[in-house]
């Protein structure tokens, strides 16, 4: 089973994504604490952390939008903008963000805005159970989001199409249980969907594998 603290993944992948960019990007602020539940054996339980959503001001602006929603959760205010993300993370387009980039931006984000040091981990799962345990001790643990990188044409819900560019969305819970589910929010259209472990772990595999989360050091 992999840990949370996994092995950086051997090469980046560019991430860009299908949406057109909104005129004028409308935030989302979403407060739910995380719900524990009583601890019974057969019910099912959503457990989910709080993000500030934003849809991604350009197509190619994922990793900005989506670095910006996991930095919600460390940052309490002054987050930075989708702009300035994608300059400290070296966001260019047509294809947006290479991961090491992205993890760079969010290093930058986190000395500068959370007051506190933080450290950004590579999540590199090689099973769907090795991926269920980093959600489950970001988000049931940690109380954090995670990114995780999937292909535009494989998401884990909708018709799966050709389209192998890479894009980052936010996983931000899941469901206990014997049917786990994984919540994902998505930048291209700033939409919360909640998808099968089994799907979200063939789009995440399908894409290498590879996620991104930080933890205090």
């Amino acid at each position: 089973m992999t840990p949370l603290f996994a092995a950086p993944a051997v090469a980046p992948a560019h991430a860009a994504a299908p949406a057109a960019p909104a005129s004028a990007p409308v935030e989302q602020v979403v407060s739910v604490p995380l719900e524990t539940g009583p601890g019974e054996v057969h019910a099912a339980a959503t457990k989910k952390v709080s993000i500030k959503t934003q849809k991604q001001q350009k197509s190619y602006w994922c990793a900005p939008a989506a670095g910006r929603a996991l930095l919600s959760a460390y940052i309490s205010r002054g987050l930075p903008s989708q702009s300035k993300l994608a300059g400290w993370m070296g966001t260019k387009p047509p294809d947006g963000t290479w991961e090491s980039g992205m993890r760079n931006g969010l290093r930058k984000a986190l000395q500068t805005y959370a007051g506190r040091p933080y450290e950004v981990v590579v999540l590199n799962p090689k099973s769907q159970s090795a991926f269920l345990t980093n959600v489950k001790a970001a988000v049931g643990s940690k109380k954090k989001p995670l990114i995780y990188r999937v292909l535009v044409g494989h998401k884990p819900w909708g018709r799966t199409t050709g389209n192998r560019a890479g894009h980052f969305m936010v996983v931000y819970g899941y469901t206990t249980g014997s049917n786990p589910k994984i919540l994902w929010w998505d930048p291209a259209d700033n939409t919360r969907r909640t998808a099968s472990l089994s799907k979200s772990w063939a789009s995440v595999k399908k894409a290498g594998h590879r996620g991104t989360t930080a933890v205090a050091s």
